[in-house]
């Protein structure tokens, strides 16, 4: 029971920030950018899609008994937080300002989703693992 609800928990904290940073934070990305449909805003759209998925996942696991099942949550987990990673740097990308005169998109929205879309896939690795390897979990 603990195992579920400290990893539900931490991935819906996972989630919710990888929804939020580049939509509604101050490392969002500009308003210039949004209304000129540039890459940093379809990558916006795209992780906020990838933190709703997440939360939802969350829910799934904190919920689910079965061992098994959970195993396979935690692992569908550990991939979303790959995929996070990847529309961040090589899927899709945010510009790190300098793509015109009007961009205001702040440097570090890159480094900030990339850091919890590799935190949400290392925590989930192991917690697959940790099921996989404890038969009374």
């Amino acid at each position: 029971m603990i195992n579920r609800t400290i990893t539900g928990a931490t991935a819906a904290i996972l989630g919710a920030l990888i929804a939020i940073l580049p939509n509604f934070s101050p490392l969002q990305v500009c308003t210039y950018c949004m209304k000129m449909g540039m890459k940093c805003s379809w990558a916006a759209k795209a992780e906020y899609g990838v933190g709703v998925l997440v939360v939802f996942l969350a829910i799934l696991l904190t919920f689910t008994e079965s061992r098994e099942i959970r195993l396979g949550i935690s692992a569908a987990l550990a991939m979303v937080g790959v995929l996070a990673a990847l529309i961040a740097n090589v899927l899709i990308g945010f510009c790190d300002g300098s793509c015109c005169e009007e961009c205001t998109c702040n440097p570090f929205t890159v480094i900030a989703v990339t850091a919890l879309g590799i935190v949400t896939a290392v925590i989930f690795f192991i917690n697959t693992f940790y099921l996989a390897k404890n038969k009374n979990t």
